[in-house]
């Protein structure tokens, strides 16, 4: 709810009495006023003697907000990107083979190596964990502790006009006598020494944490790899199961060359991303804030 200043003229009739006189606020600050504060359901109307209602607002803040719940795309196993054939030992002379973007397996050929000595068969990958959003959604909202209102007359007395003074009558039970101020303040009047803040409204500034994604701990896409002599496939020379970013040398004593590749997977378990991130962050900020000083004993 806004904070509302209104300038409006009361038409109350009591006769005022010494104690009634306040003396005209400083520079900076309006009033006095009778504030009112607690739970707004219970909120009085303003009393006849200050039928003005110049302020609402609120204090203690509270935020209430929940994110959307993170969630993870499903990883899958990939064939191994290609092999390296040996013509030496397996720390070479190299050659690397690579197979087909996408590749699925099938018997793939390329130009024959002749005389091979061996192949460092490569490890099979899998595909990256991703968020299936990146933000989500969130819900949020507030609500305050404590009300706060504030009436005034507006009404200036002849009884008090002698010394340039303004006529305000003792507050009832339930309200305070205050000056009150939108400027920044730090400190009140001495004679209104009781300070309270409350606040017109409230600007929300929550957010929820990006959403991110932890790769599966173990995953298990066991493959086996076969290096062939004829470009076919029908002619295996060598061959061998390997893991998941796990592969091996194998060597040959054979004369023979390697003219193409085919692969398939044994065991498909690439395992389960775990989803991290939509942690509901901040909440609302309070603004519009009006400072009341107000009198001991009221």
């Amino acid at each position: 709810m806004d904070s509302t200043v209104q300038q409006v003229t009361g038409t109350v009739t009591p006769h005022c009495q010494e104690a009634e006189c306040d003396a005209q606020p400083l520079l900076g600050w309006e009033g006095p006023v009778w504030l009112w504060t607690g739970e707004q359901t219970l909120a009085p109307a303003c009393p006849d003697a200050a039928p003005a209602l110049v302020y609402e607002g609120h204090t203690g803040l509270q935020t209430h907000g929940t994110c959307e719940a993170c969630a993870c795309s499903d990883v899958e196993c990939l064939l191994p990107a290609g092999v390296t054939i040996t013509t030496g030992t397996c720390g070479g002379p190299l050659l690397d083979v690579l197979a087909p973007p996408g590749w699925d397996g099938s018997c793939w050929s390329f130009p024959p190596i002749k005389d091979p000595e061996g192949a460092i068969f490569w490890g099979s990958s899998r595909t990256e964990c991703q968020p299936l959003v990146p933000q989500v959604k969130k819900q949020a909202t507030f609500s305050w502790d404590r009300f706060a209102m504030a009436c005034s007359t507006f009404e200036k007395r002849e009884e008090c006009s002698d010394h340039a003074e303004d006529c305000n009558p003792l507050p009832p039970p339930g309200f305070e006598r205050c000056m009150f101020s939108a400027a920044e303040v730090t400190s009140c009047p001495p004679d209104h020494p009781e300070m309270h803040r409350f606040h017109g409204m409230a600007e929300d500034r929550s957010s929820c944490s990006p959403c991110r994604c932890s790769p599966p701990e173990t995953s298990g896409c066991h493959v086996f790899f076969r290096l062939n002599e004829q470009s076919e496939c029908n002619l295996r020379s060598l061959a061998t199961t390997v893991g998941y970013n796990h592969g091996g040398c194998l060597l040959t004593s054979i004369p023979l060359q390697f003219a193409s590749m085919n692969a398939e997977f044994r065991r498909l378990d690439p395992g389960t991303c775990t989803p991290q991130g939509g942690e509901f962050l901040g909440g609302f900020e309070p603004t519009q804030t009006t400072t009341f000083c107000c009198a001991h004993g009221e």
